[in-house]
């Protein structure tokens, strides 16, 4: 499986990203309100590109991010101290030390193409997401780009869609994220 190697750290937050794929605009077009409440999970946060942004538009809830790597979790840390609804959690590659029926949003950018099984993957994500809760889903069209995974590691809409009806969560719909990046929300 390809994986993301931190060394291409300066890949997660460049001019390039924020012109075509601002976080905030992103957060917002998948339902995020500001001054809004709830728990934002960040799985697979990297450096908190989407979790720092989360923590303050829910300024009555909190943003937690989860990584496999302690590199990207102290970037993260680095990049939010001062924001006070935030924190980080090492986490497996399948396992989230997190409590079921836990988070109102669970959030993967660009996580799911690296996930070997998807099967098992997607009900931890179930498991941690609470009654009505919601998962905002962040990938990379599958097409020929000069940058990005190789496209044959890449997964299209409809396979992503059948793998959560697989296990039981809801499509609810899907949003223009770039011209390189899809976006799907589900619901449990």
């Amino acid at each position: 499986m390809h994986k993301f190697d931190p060394k291409n750290v300066e890949k997660l937050d460049n001019p390039t990203r924020r012109k075509y794929m601002p976080p905030y605009k992103t957060l917002e077009k998948f339902g995020l309100k500001l001054k809004g409440g709830g728990v934002f999970l960040d799985v697979g946060c990297g450096i908190g590109y989407f979790t720092i942004p989360a923590a303050k538009i829910l300024t009555n809830g909190r943003a937690i991010g989860i990584d496999i790597l302690d590199e990207m979790l102290e970037l993260a840390q680095e990049r939010s101290k001062g924001i006070e609804n935030i924190e980080y959690i090492k986490c497996g590659e399948y396992d989230f030390p997190i409590d079921n029926n836990f988070a109102d949003y669970v959030m993967l950018s660009n996580v799911l193409h690296e996930i070997e099984d998807k099967g098992r993957y997607i009900n931890e994500i179930k498991r941690i997401l609470k009654e009505n809760g919601r998962v905002f889903i962040i990938e990379w069209k599958k097409i020929d780009t000069n940058y990005g995974p190789p496209t044959n590691h890449r997964i299209s809409q409809e396979e992503v869609v059948k793998w959560f009806e697989n296990v039981g969560l809801k499509f609810v719909s899907e949003i223009e994220v770039s011209e390189h990046h899809y976006g799907l929300i589900f619901e449990k």
